[in-house]
Protein backbone atom coordinates (compact mmCIF):
# COMPACT_ATOMS: atom_id res chain seq x y z
CA UNK A 1 0.00 0.00 0.00
CA UNK A 2 1.52 3.77 -0.74
CA UNK A 3 2.61 5.34 2.58
CA UNK A 4 0.80 9.13 1.72
CA UNK A 5 3.08 10.76 4.23
CA UNK A 6 5.95 10.52 1.52
CA UNK A 7 6.20 12.97 -1.03
CA UNK A 8 5.57 10.63 -4.15
CA UNK A 9 7.73 11.14 -7.19
CA UNK A 10 4.68 11.95 -9.60
CA UNK A 11 3.68 15.04 -7.36
CA UNK A 12 6.89 16.96 -7.83
CA UNK A 13 6.64 17.03 -11.46
CA UNK A 14 6.23 20.70 -12.12
CA UNK A 15 7.18 20.93 -15.95
CA UNK A 16 6.08 17.85 -17.89
CA UNK A 17 7.42 19.19 -21.46
CA UNK A 18 11.02 19.48 -20.08
CA UNK A 19 10.61 15.28 -19.41
CA UNK A 20 8.67 14.29 -22.79
CA UNK A 21 10.21 17.28 -25.29
CA UNK A 22 7.88 15.37 -28.06
CA UNK A 23 3.82 16.84 -28.65
CA UNK A 24 1.68 13.85 -30.19
CA UNK A 25 -0.67 15.62 -32.55
CA UNK A 26 -2.59 13.79 -35.57
CA UNK A 27 -0.58 13.12 -37.82
CA UNK A 28 1.05 10.92 -35.14
CA UNK A 29 4.48 9.87 -36.89
CA UNK A 30 6.21 10.48 -33.19
CA UNK A 31 3.61 8.34 -31.31
CA UNK A 32 6.65 5.90 -30.74
CA UNK A 33 8.79 8.27 -29.74
CA UNK A 34 5.89 10.24 -27.29
CA UNK A 35 5.01 6.57 -26.27
CA UNK A 36 8.59 5.53 -25.00
CA UNK A 37 9.06 8.79 -23.21
CA UNK A 38 5.78 8.73 -21.75
CA UNK A 39 6.30 4.94 -20.75
CA UNK A 40 10.23 6.00 -19.31
CA UNK A 41 8.55 8.86 -17.67
CA UNK A 42 5.88 6.68 -15.88
CA UNK A 43 8.36 4.18 -14.52
CA UNK A 44 10.88 6.50 -13.45
CA UNK A 45 8.03 8.55 -11.00
CA UNK A 46 6.71 4.96 -10.01
CA UNK A 47 3.28 5.28 -11.98
CA UNK A 48 3.15 3.01 -14.75
CA UNK A 49 0.54 0.87 -13.46
CA UNK A 50 -1.50 3.34 -14.16
CA UNK A 51 -1.63 3.29 -17.98
CA UNK A 52 -0.83 0.05 -17.94
CA UNK A 53 -2.03 -2.19 -15.49
CA UNK A 54 -0.76 -5.19 -13.95
CA UNK A 55 -1.55 -8.50 -14.47
CA UNK A 56 -4.08 -9.40 -11.71
CA UNK A 57 -3.02 -12.57 -9.86
CA UNK A 58 -6.30 -14.14 -8.33
CA UNK A 59 -4.27 -15.80 -5.42
CA UNK A 60 -2.89 -13.41 -3.79
CA UNK A 61 -4.54 -11.58 -1.00
CA UNK A 62 -4.91 -7.86 -1.36
CA UNK A 63 -5.94 -5.73 1.74
CA UNK A 64 -8.72 -2.88 1.01
CA UNK A 65 -7.06 0.28 0.88
CA UNK A 66 -7.74 2.66 3.49
CA UNK A 67 -9.83 5.99 2.32
CA UNK A 68 -6.63 8.00 2.28
CA UNK A 69 -4.88 5.38 -0.22
CA UNK A 70 -7.92 5.61 -2.39
CA UNK A 71 -7.80 9.25 -2.78
CA UNK A 72 -3.75 9.70 -3.14
CA UNK A 73 -4.18 6.51 -5.93
CA UNK A 74 -6.95 9.19 -7.74
CA UNK A 75 -4.83 11.98 -7.29
CA UNK A 76 -1.71 10.50 -9.18
CA UNK A 77 -4.11 9.27 -11.51
CA UNK A 78 -5.69 13.30 -12.04
CA UNK A 79 -1.69 14.02 -12.44
CA UNK A 80 -0.71 11.20 -15.10
CA UNK A 81 -4.20 12.27 -16.94
CA UNK A 82 -2.63 15.80 -16.87
CA UNK A 83 0.83 14.28 -17.81
CA UNK A 84 -1.15 13.03 -21.23
CA UNK A 85 -3.18 16.13 -22.17
CA UNK A 86 -0.25 18.37 -21.58
CA UNK A 87 1.44 16.50 -24.23
CA UNK A 88 -0.11 16.38 -26.51
CA UNK A 89 -1.96 18.58 -29.70
CA UNK A 90 -5.14 20.91 -29.28
CA UNK A 91 -7.34 19.00 -31.43
CA UNK A 92 -5.88 15.81 -30.27
CA UNK A 93 -6.91 16.66 -27.12
CA UNK A 94 -10.52 18.18 -27.98
CA UNK A 95 -10.93 14.44 -29.57
CA UNK A 96 -10.21 12.20 -26.31
CA UNK A 97 -10.93 14.41 -23.16
CA UNK A 98 -13.57 13.17 -20.54
CA UNK A 99 -13.65 14.24 -17.31
CA UNK A 100 -14.70 11.36 -16.23
CA UNK A 101 -11.65 8.92 -17.85
CA UNK A 102 -8.69 7.35 -15.69
CA UNK A 103 -5.48 7.98 -16.84
CA UNK A 104 -5.25 4.00 -18.00
CA UNK A 105 -8.75 5.30 -20.14
CA UNK A 106 -6.79 8.37 -21.80
CA UNK A 107 -3.97 6.73 -22.79
CA UNK A 108 -5.80 3.67 -24.81
CA UNK A 109 -7.84 6.06 -26.14
CA UNK A 110 -4.85 7.80 -27.62
CA UNK A 111 -3.66 3.90 -28.66
CA UNK A 112 -6.57 3.84 -30.63
CA UNK A 113 -6.18 6.81 -32.63
CA UNK A 114 -2.58 5.19 -34.00
CA UNK A 115 -3.08 1.78 -34.49
CA UNK A 116 -0.64 2.05 -37.71
CA UNK A 117 1.92 3.12 -35.55
CA UNK A 118 2.19 0.50 -32.81
CA UNK A 119 1.94 -2.30 -36.00
CA UNK A 120 5.03 -1.05 -37.16
CA UNK A 121 6.22 -0.88 -33.48
CA UNK A 122 5.23 -4.27 -32.64
CA UNK A 123 6.93 -5.96 -36.07
CA UNK A 124 10.17 -4.04 -35.52
CA UNK A 125 10.91 -5.99 -31.98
Amino acid sequence: MADTSKVHPATVVTNIKACIPVTLDYAGKQYNSWSTLFQLHCRANLVIDHILPPAIDPSAKVSAPTEAEKAFTERLDYIIRQWIYGTISYDLLNSILDPDDSAADAWNRLKNFFPQQQVCESSSI
